[in-house]
């Protein structure tokens, strides 16, 4: 059975999902270095520890994207989005990956 939206939130999954996805395709072809970079930029601060930097990795990802009440939280296969009952997950260059683990 196909799912409908339930309210206006859900009708904004495709924009928020583009959107997340197109920012993800900005930083694939970046080196770590590079990512630790633009993270600080986006984000006015230095990320220590595993914790810091994956907040600030999903505040700068998310930044100047309007979610629509959607939520974008880490997840082992990339970012989970999610509004209610509706998640899915986008895969998450290895790049990003390594600067998560570093």
């Amino acid at each position: 059975m196909t799912a409908r939206p339930h309210d206006l939130a859900d009708l904004y999954l495709a924009p928020v999902t583009l959107g997340m996805d197109h920012r993800l395709e900005e930083m694939s072809g970046l080196s770590v270095e590079d990512v630790r970079y633009r993270v600080i930029l986006g984000t006015d601060r230095e990320p220590h520890t595993a914790a810091e930097r994956e907040e600030a990795l999903l505040e700068m990802l998310t930044s100047g994207i309007d979610l629509h009440g959607w939520q974008v939280f880490r997840h082992p296969r990339g970012l989970r989005i999610s509004h209610d009952t509706y998640s899915l997950v986008l895969g998450v260059p290895a790049n990003l990956v390594s600067y998560l683990d570093d």
